[in-house]
């Protein structure tokens, strides 16, 4: 089988903290498949090891193929990775329409410009001319989605999106999510929210303390209820 994303045997570092231990896990054209594990449990490294923003130290990469775990991210950029990071990186002095053109990436083109984006995102619409630091959380969230999804990624990485947000954006997020996946973008998410993921996603990867600890589709893991007791405290 061929993947959009792959990662083999992950071993990344912090100084000298050893924080992933042979993780693996691989993403296939138009799922969705979702990270998850408590607080500290590896995911956000797994995601910044991914994307080329921490080093890996052993193990792979790969790209629909390429090994790229020695690039660094904006190439990873360019291959086809979009990123919407925990804390979303909004550039407060810039206006919603400025931060959205931050996105594009020279040498990718696809479906995805500013006219199609705002059909998937009708709540950016008015908003165009506000500057990015007024905008509430979810709104911010959104925004930041759009930006990455304005690259024309091959896979998209959301790294907690329902984080913080209150129950009527989540239920915004959800829509949008399958929304996207019916438009065959393909997702690979990390999530604490167990209902949001089990609602959007095809497969699931748990892990614990660095180590991936299951994999398995989304109806395998709705019915591992020991797995959900012991690593995410269900």
């Amino acid at each position: 089988m061929s993947y959009i994303l792959e990662a083999a045997g992950l071993n990344t570092f912090y100084g000298r903290s050893h924080i992933l231990f042979d993780v693996s896990l691989a993403v296939s054209s138009g799922e969705t498949v979702c990270l998850m594990g408590r607080n500290g449990a590896g995911k956000t490294t797994t995601f910044r090891s991914l994307i080329g923003l921490t080093p890996v130290k052993l193990g792979k990469v790969m790209i629909k193929g390429k090994d790229c775990s020695r690039l660094p991210a904006y190439k990873r950029a360019r291959l086809g990775i979009g990123f919407v990071p925990e804390d979303r990186r909004i550039l407060g002095p810039f206006t919603v329409r400025e931060n959205l053109g931050l996105g594009r990436i020279p040498g990718r083109s696809g479906i995805w410009n500013e006219e199609t984006v705002l059909e998937q995102f009708p709540l950016l619409v008015h908003l165009m001319d506000r500057l990015g630091g007024t905008l509430s959380g979810g709104e911010q969230q959104l925004l930041t989605i759009a930006r990455a999804l304005i690259s024309n990624p091959d896979v998209l990485l959301l790294d907690e999106p329902t984080e913080g947000l209150a129950p009527v954006v989540v239920a915004v997020l959800k829509d949008l999510v399958l929304n996207l996946k019916k438009a065959g973008i393909t997702i690979l998410l990390s999530e604490q929210n167990i209902r949001f993921a089990t609602s959007v996603s095809d497969r699931a990867v748990v892990i614990d303390k660095g180590h991936v600890v299951f994999t398995g589709t989304m109806e395998e893991f709705k019915r591992e209820e020991s797995v959900q007791k012991k690593y995410l405290a269900v």
